[in-house]
């Protein structure tokens, strides 16, 4: 509900009137949540630095690309609203409504469930665990050897020629396949990026892997495509990415395993009585 409402009385001409505002920003301090610096009191109610920080947490990523101090005065001035709005709300029995009350409790269990997974998930991936299910995951990579590669696709042997002529006085290889190949990597400056043997087709191929790290090939390799210019860029085993490389696919992968894990112990100590509609009857499915 706190987001909702950010995302609507945030407006982006108050975030652009940010810097007229006379307001002087928080120290660092007041950035933390649970800091109970009293910044603004409605009809006797608090409210904390801790909960401009926290309503701050809670706005859409894009009004948290500015950083707090410059939106600090302005976060007040709507949390002196939400109260406000709150305290008439109350008043006028909204509160007492069956389905305001069925969607606050919707958004309590909902905010519930976020905060616990989030907890359980931050104490099961820690940076030792990762490291670990790194290992594992590396060890079972199969191996093979990689070359990562690029190359000038020209239509004719005279072409291709002249190309590697100019090469070998120094010219640049990117810079040809940009202005010369016709294949599609072209733009790219004839970058293939890696790939294993057998992954191309066979004449290329087999010129790439007999290549050394910065080597071109002498002749034009001819495929049915046309005709090749090959620079090897680096040799690597596959398996071995750093684990840099993968630490967020890993964290993913890591983080649906907790909660799926989670979820079916819950379920495995609950009784659950799923009911559904049948001739228009809700009937229990299971």
């Amino acid at each position: 509900m706190i987001r909702t409402f950010a995302a609507v009385a945030l407006g982006l001409t108050m975030i652009q009137g940010a810097a007229a505002q006379t307001a002087a920003p928080p120290p660092a301090a007041m950035v933390q949540t649970d800091d109970k610096t009293v910044v603004a009191t409605v009809d006797g109610q608090e409210i904390t630095a801790g909960d401009v920080a926290l309503f701050y947490q809670s706005l859409p990523p894009q009004y948290q690309q500015m950083p707090l101090d410059a939106l600090f005065p302005q976060l007040v001035e709507r949390l002196v609203d939400q109260k406000l709005i709150a305290k008439a709300a109350e008043q006028s029995g909204i509160a007492a409504r069956p389905d305001v009350k069925a969607r606050i409790a919707m958004l309590q269990e909902g905010m519930l469930n976020q905060i616990y997974m989030e907890e359980r998930i931050k104490a099961a991936i820690t940076e030792e665990k990762m490291r670990d299910a790194y290992q594992k995951m590396v060890a079972l990579e199969p191996k093979r050897e990689e070359v990562r590669a690029r190359h000038i696709l020209v239509k004719t042997r005279e072409e291709a020629v002249l190309i590697i002529a100019q090469l070998e006085k120094g010219a640049d290889f990117i810079k040809l396949a940009k202005e010369k190949s016709t294949g599609p990597s072209g733009k790219n400056g004839g970058d293939l990026g890696f790939f294993a043997d057998g992954q191309m087709v066979p004449p290329f191929s087999a010129a790439a892997f007999a290549l050394k790290k910065g080597e071109i090939t002498r002749e034009p390799v001819k495929t049915q495509f046309g005709w090749h210019i090959i620079k090897v860029e680096e040799h690597r085993v596959s398996g071995s990415r750093r684990f840099e490389e993968v630490a967020d696919t890993l964290r993913q992968q890591m983080t649906e395993n907790v909660f799926e894990t989670e979820v079916q112990a819950l379920r495995a100590k609950a009784k659950i009585d799923i009911k559904g509609a049948v001739g228009g009857k809700i009937q229990p499915i299971r």
